[in-house]
């Protein structure tokens, strides 16, 4: 009988999936896939445009923290003539606009008139930093 027993264990602890539960495992995954993707897939293919988007700002950011450096530099070594500031600032590769501001009104500007404020924008992609420097 302990023969027995141990010949009948040995038959019933080999185990494995059949084939049915093979294939029926393959097509329940097929279909969760199927119906997963398309909801799922812009989301993947759209999550790397955040961190475009930064990686542009911190490009604009780095480009005028150099023109903010140099600015500060020549206050300090009382060497600083804004037009040939203006004329350095327009070899930046992001440079959108230089304009020269004569006066403020109310939160509108004019670019007529002395040179005393430079506004300088930089554009990269959709990104778009402005800064002002005086004389």
């Amino acid at each position: 009988m302990i023969d027995r027993f141990n010949r009948h264990s040995t038959l019933t602890s080999q185990r494995g999936f059949t084939l049915l539960e093979i294939i029926a495992t393959l097509i329940l995954v097929g279909i969760s896939a199927a119906i997963l993707f398309p909801a799922m897939g812009t989301n993947l293919i759209r999550s790397a445009e955040p961190v475009n988007r930064l990686n542009d700002h911190q490009l604009l950011i780095e480009e005028m923290d150099k023109w903010t450096g140099i600015y500060r530099d020549d206050i300090h070594n009382d060497s600083l003539d804004i037009s040939v500031f203006k004329t350095a600032v327009e070899t930046s590769p992001y440079i959108g606009s230089t304009a020269y501001i004569n006066s403020f009104n109310g939160g509108a500007y004019n670019t007529q008139g002395t040179n005393t404020i430079l506004r300088v924008t930089l554009i990269n992609n959709d990104q778009t930093l402005v800064a002002l420097f005086a004389e």
